[in-house]
C-alpha cells in the first residue's frame, strides 16, 4: 500500500511556507485590529474591554500575590489616576521606569535598554496613539516572535493594589507607556505572573527582532573588550545579571547590588585618573532607585582625582538607579553580559563596519524522517541542513564572519511544561571534492572536513559565532532524541566585503544625564577578576537552567568539536584526546604522608593486593571527617579495578612508588569533592563530573559524561565518592592510554589482542 500523499510529503522534509510579519505590517496577536477596534469603540463612545486578557485574578497569575492581596486588586484606568494622562511626555526616558511588585526585572532592563536607541523603540511602541487622540480605552504594541513582529492590543486597565500600582509605576505621575508596554508584554505572556522571573537574553530579542549573544563573566573571552567596544559603536541593546537564584530572591548586598537581579548596560568610557587611565561602565537598575556605593560609585572619592568638566559630564549624582563601576569591580560582581542588535555588528572590529547579509530559514524536523536526533553522526547527518557559501571576506582576523541562531518554536515551551525542548546544531565545513554544486541538497558524514557542535541546549534559542575561514558550510540543526517534533527558525548571519553605509546609532537624549561618547576604549584583557564564593555564583541550574547542556544525551564525539561557552569558536583540528591530568595540578599533592599510610596496610613484601587496599581507602578515606565520604564504601572490584589502572609493572599489585603515584589523585579527588559537594550531600551528579573534569583539565562531552553516569552512578544518577574515586582515575588512564597509542591524535588502531587485554584489564 502506498504511503498517503500528507505523510509522504512530510517524510519528504517539505519546508514549512510562512508569511513573515513585518514592522510595517505585523501579524495581529489572538486576530485582533487596532484600527478598527478604536474606530468601533471611539464611534460608539465606549472604552475597550479586552475579554482575551480580562480585568482579572487570571490576568495576573494565581501565584504573584497571597490569596486575600489577590482579591483586593483593582483595575483602573490612567485617566482615573491621573485626568492629564500621557502616553509618552517629551519621549521614552530610562527614568520613566520604576519597577513594581512583579518580579519582572529581566524585563524592564531590556525596555531601558530599549529607551535608549530610537530605532528599536519606534518599532516597539507605535506612533499613532496618545490619550488625547480618538482615545478609546485601547492601545498596541509590537513584539519579534518567532520570525514575525506581532501587533498586542490591550485595554488600559491596570492593577492596582491599596492605591500603588501592582506592575511598573511611572516616574512621571501622569506618563503611562511603562505600565501599557508591561501589560501588552504579559499578555503575550499569559499573564503577569509569567513575567515573574525570566531572561533578559530572550527580552531583547523580543524586543528587537535582533541577534544576541550572552557572555559567562566568570569566563569572559579574550576578545571581550572589542567586542563590547564595537557593540557601543553600533549602537546595541546591553543588558547583565548579578549572581544569585530564584530561591534566594533579590536581598540587596553590602555593596548596593541586588542579588539575581538584570540591570541595562547604558554606556561605557575611560577617564584619566592618577597617572593612567580607568575603564568605567555605566549601569541602571530597574528598581529606578538602590545603587553601587563601591569605587567610582556617586559619592565616590575617586572622583575627586578626575578633571572638573568632565566629573561634570559624568558624576550625576542622583538616586535615580543609575551609577558608575570600574571594568574590573564589574566583572567581579556580575555573573553575565548579553549583547543585541539586528545584525552580529558588535563582533565587527574593523572601522568603518562591513554590512552583514542575512538568511532566514523556517523548517521543521519531521518525525520519521528529519527528526533524527544526534545519537550517532549518521543520524545527526538525517537532520535538515542548510548549505552557505564563506567568501574571503576582509578583517575575518579581526572579528568573526559567521554567526548562526537557531530558535525553536514557541509553542514548545508550553508543550514542555516551561521549559524547551533539548535542540543544537553543528557547524561543518565541507570538503568541494566530488561535489556538484552548492545546490546538492544533502551532504554526508565523509563529506566533512572539520565540525563544531553547540552540545545540547535546554533554550529557546542558541547562538554561536565563528572565524570561518573561506569555503562551503553546512549547517545542521538536531534534537536532544530521535523523533522529536518541532518547527524552528535558523538565521545564519555572514559578513561581507561591503561598507555599513546604513549604520544607526542615535541615541535618545537624556534630560540631565547626557551621554558621553561611545566610541570610547574598554581595557579587559588586564582585568583579573577574583576568586568567587562558590556559593554566590549565579545558579545556573535556577535563573539560566534553560541554557544548560542536558548531560543525558549521548553522541559519538570522534569527529567534533565543541564550541566554548561564551558562544564563539575558530575552526582547528578535531576534539584532541591528548590531555591528562596536567603536572601542575598534582604537583600540590606531593608528599602528604603517604608512606606511613602504606607501612601501615602493605604486606611483608611492602606491597598492596586488591584487598589491603580496599582496607586502606575503607579505613583512611572514607572516614575522613573533613567531607562526606560516607556514601558508600570501596568494594573489593572496584579496588582492583583501581589497582589495575596504576599497575605499572602488571602484576596486580602495587609498591610505594606506584601507591604515590595513586595517593596524590586520592588527594586531588578528596579535594574536588569537597569542592563540588558543598551542601555535603555524599554525592555529585552529571554536572559535578563536568566541573571535575574541567578542574583536571581533562577532555570531556556529554557522550562521555553519559557513559559515566551509567557505568558509575546509583539509580538517581548519582556518585558517592568511592564511584567519584574510580571514575576520576579511570578517565585520566584512558585519556592516557589514547595518546600513548594514538599516532595522530584522532584515532586508534588496535590488533584483536590488544584489543581484548585492554578491555578485560579495565
Amino acid at each position: 500500500m502506498p504511503m498517503p500523499g500528507v505523510y509522504q510529503k512530510i517524510a519528504e522534509g517539505q519546508q514549512v511556507q510562512r508569511r513573515i510579519g513585518t514592522v510595517e505590517n505585523p501579524k495581529k496577536f489572538k486576530g485582533q485590529d487596532f484600527d478598527s477596534i478604536r474606530e468601533t469603540c471611539y464611534s460608539r463612545r465606549q472604552l475597550f474591554e479586552d475579554e482575551t486578557f480580562p480585568a482579572h485574578v487570571n490576568s495576573i497569575g494565581q501565584k504573584v500575590l497571597p490569596k486575600d492581596q489577590l482579591l483586593s486588586v483593582q483595575w483602573e484606568r490612567p485617566k482615573e489616576i491621573q485626568r492629564d494622562a500621557r502616553l509618552l511626555v517629551d519621549g521614552a526616558s530610562i527614568f520613566d521606569i520604576v519597577q513594581g511588585q512583579i518580579g519582572d526585572c529581566w524585563v524592564l532592563s531590556a525596555v531601558g535598554a530599549l529607551t535608549l536607541h530610537q530605532k528599536f523603540l519606534d518599532n516597539v511602541i507605535p506612533k499613532d496613539q496618545e490619550f488625547n487622540y480618538k482615545y478609546a480605552g485601547v492601545f498596541h504594541f509590537r513584539f519579534w516572535q518567532f520570525g514575525e513582529w506581532v501587533d498586542v492590543v490591550i485595554d488600559d486597565r491596570l492593577p492596582m493594589l491599596n492605591g500603588k500600582y501592582l506592575s511598573v509605576q511611572p516616574r512621571s505621575g501622569n506618563e503611562f507607556w511603562p505600565g501599557l508596554l508591561e501589560k501588552a508584554y504579559a499578555k503575550l505572556h499569559g499573564s503577569y505572573q509569567n513575567l515573574h522571573w525570566g531572561y533578559i537574553s530572550e527580552a531583547l530579542v523580543d524586543f528587537s527582532g535582533g541577534v544576541q549573544v550572552e557572555f559567562d563573566l566568570m569566563r569572559p573571552p579574550q576578545d571581550l573588550r572589542d567586542i563590547v567596544i564595537a557593540a557601543a559603536k553600533t549602537g546595541s541593546l546591553l543588558g547583565c545579571i548579578t549572581p544569585g537564584n530564584k530561591r534566594s530572591g533579590n536581598p540587596e548586598l553590602k555593596n548596593g547590588l541586588v542579588q539575581g537581579h538584570a540591570y541595562t548596560v547604558t554606556d561605557a568610557t575611560k577617564v584619566e585618573y592618577k597617572n593612567g587611565t580607568e575603564d568605567l561602565i555605566r549601569i541602571w537598575n530597574p528598581w529606578g532607585k538602590g545603587e553601587w556605593n563601591g569605587r567610582w560609585s556617586d559619592n565616590s572619592p575617586q572622583w575627586d582625582q578626575v578633571r572638573a568638566d568632565i566629573r561634570h559630564k559624568l558624576n550625576v549624582q542622583k538616586n535615580d538607579g543609575e551609577f558608575w563601576i570600574s571594568c574590573q569591580d564589574f566583572l567581579q560582581n556580575f555573573s553575565f553580559v548579553s549583547i543585541c542588535n539586528h545584525t552580529p555588528a558588535y563582533f565587527d572590529f574593523e572601522n568603518p563596519k562591513r554590512a552583514w547579509q542575512e538568511l532566514t530559514y523556517f523548517d521543521r524536523w519531521v518525525k520519521g524522517s528529519t527528526a533524527a536526533g544526534c545519537s550517532t553522526s549518521e543520524d545527526l547527518w538525517r537532520n535538515p541542513q542548510f548549505v552557505i557559501s564563506v567568501s574571503d571576506s576582509e578583517g575575518m582576523n579581526r572579528g568573526y564572519n559567521v554567526t548562526v541562531a537557531l530558535m525553536q518554536s514557541l509553542e514548545n515551551q508550553n508543550k514542555y511544561n516551561q521549559e524547551w525542548m533539548g535542540i543544537g546544531f553543528a557547524f561543518c565545513k565541507v570538503a568541494s571534492k566530488g561535489v556538484k554544486s552548492l545546490s546538492q541538497q544533502n551532504y554526508s558524514p565523509n563529506q566533512a572536513v572539520d565540525v563544531i557542535n553547540t552540545e545540547i541546549q535546554i533554550s529557546r534559542e542558541i547562538t554561536r559565532s565563528f572565524r570561518a575561514p573561506p569555503g562551503t558550510y553546512v549547517v545542521i540543526p538536531f534534537t536532544q532524541s530521535k523523533g522529536l517534533e518541532s518547527e524552528f527558525l535558523l538565521r545564519i548571519f555572514l559578513k561581507t566585503k561591503e561598507i555599513d553605509k546604513f549604520q544607526d546609532t542615535t541615541l535618545v537624549p537624556r534630560e540631565g544625564n547626557q551621554t558621553y561618547p561611545s566610541d570610547s576604549r574598554l581595557r579587559y584583557q588586564d582585568t583579573k577578576p577574583k576568586p568567587r564564593d562558590e556559593k554566590q555564583i549565579f545558579n545556573p541550574n535556577e535563573i539560566r537552567a534553560r541554557n544548560q547542556s542536558n548531560s543525558s544525551l549521548p553522541r559519538e564525539e570522534n569527529q567534533y568539536q565543541y564550541a566554548s561557552d561564551a558562544g564563539l569558536s575558530e575552526f582547528s583540528s578535531s576534539l584532541s584526546m591528548n590531555s591528562q591530568i596536567p603536572k601542575a595540578v598534582l604537583k600540590k599533592y606531593q608528599n602528604d604522608g603517604y608512606e606511613k599510610v602504606f607501612i601501615r596496610y602493605c604486606n611483608k613484601s611492602s606491597e598492596l593486593y586488591a584487598e589491603q587496599l580496599q582496607k586502606l581507602l575503607n579505613e583512611v578515606l572514607i572516614k575522613d571527617q573533613t567531607f562526606n565520604a560516607s556514601r558508600g564504601d570501596f568494594t573489593l572490584d572496584a579496588c582492583r579495578g583501581i589497582l589495575m589502572l596504576m599497575d605499572l609493572n602488571a602484576n596486580g599489585r602495587l609498591n610505594l612508588q606506584e601507591f604515590e603515584r595513586l595517593w596524590k589523585r586520592l588527594s586531588m579527588c578528596k579535594d574536588i569533592f569537597r569542592s563540588i559537594d558543598l551542601n555535603q550531600t555524599g554525592f555529585v551528579d552529571a554536572s559535578g563530573l563536568r566541573k571535575a573534569a574541567q578542574l583536571t583539565g581533562l577532555p570531556i562531552s556529554n557522550a562521555v559524561i553519559n557513559v559515566m553516569v551509567l557505568r558509575y552512578a546509583n539509580s538517581l544518577e548519582k556518585l558517592n565518592f568511592a564511584d567519584f574515586v574510580c571514575c576520576i582515575i579511570r578517565l585520566e588512564t584512558v585519556t592516557k592510554v589514547f595518546k600513548n597509542l594514538s599516532k595522530d591524535g584522532r584515532g586508534v588502531y588496535l590488533s584483536g589482542e590488544e584489543w581484548m587485554q585492554i578491555i578485560m584489564s579495565s
